[in-house]
């Protein structure tokens, strides 16, 4: 079968970066998590269900709440894989401090600023969480993966100057972030949307993520272009003011 694609896009000032895509990930997890299978001991074709908590995150640098499945080891899972790809745009914005600096031309604006759209973004990129399913092959092959579901997350990244216009854009970004959680409610709250039938016990582990306590995940992953790290784009103003500044030597 051919995987669904959904795509969701969002500008953040830098310091929203993580934040912004818990949010986005937390949320749609939300819609792809069920309560643990407690299977009859004398009879595998019986199982009664767990129960699934929530709880209600409000944002720092956001103004913004949302809503996530209260289970830490999830939690500190999509935590531990988003914070290494925002460290990996931090190394990057290291290397090129001097271009993505506070300093920065592009990311200067004269008056307020009341919108993120008034900064051309510095740093595009895209995060990929991905809904999949295992299909066993003879021994000793490793197992088939078949994607049905894939969340395409396009980020622009972009840099406040000043310590007020951040503050102004908490709630900018808030707004905008707040319509790609509605758009993620929508989705998967459409009539005849797929998902795997519940398999028999042993097959458990092709369609969920068993390593939970509390509950049971779908199968998914998070992934970067290019493998370890996210492949970034560096956009037409960059290359401008890169080009610029090496003309001057």
């Amino acid at each position: 079968m051919n995987a669904r694609h959904n795509c969701l896009s969002i500008s953040v000032e830098h310091r929203q970066l993580k934040e912004a895509l818990l949010c986005l990930v937390g949320t749609t997890l939300l819609h792809r998590v069920v309560p643990k299978f407690n299977y009859d001991t004398n009879n595998l074709k019986n199982y009664s269900l767990g129960s699934i908590g929530y709880e209600e995150v409000t944002l720092e640098s956001i103004d913004l709440t949302y809503a996530r499945v209260n289970s830490p080891k999830l939690i500190d899972v999509v935590d531990q894989e988003v914070t290494k790809f925002v460290d990996s745009i931090k190394q990057l914005q290291s290397i090129t401090s001097g271009e993505l600096s506070y300093g920065s031309p592009f990311g200067t604006r004269q008056g307020t600023v009341t919108s993120i759209d008034d900064y051309p973004p510095l740093l595009t990129t895209k995060l990929t969480l991905e809904f999949f399913k295992k299909r066993r092959r003879p021994w000793p092959l490793s197992e088939d993966i078949f994607p049905w579901e894939v969340w395409s997350i396009a980020l622009n990244v972009v840099k406040a100057e000043r310590q007020e216009d951040f503050q102004r854009l908490r709630e900018d970004v808030g707004e905008k972030l707040s319509e790609q959680v509605l758009k993620i409610c929508q989705t998967v709250n459409q009539p005849r949307m797929y998902l795997p039938p519940v398999p028999q016990y042993s097959d458990l582990g092709l369609i969920f993520d068993c390593n939970f306590p509390d509950v049971q995940p779908y199968l998914f992953r998070l992934e970067y272009d290019s493998g370890k790290a996210p492949e970034f784009g560096l956009t037409d103003n960059f290359k401008k003011f890169f080009k610029e500044s090496m003309h001057q030597f």
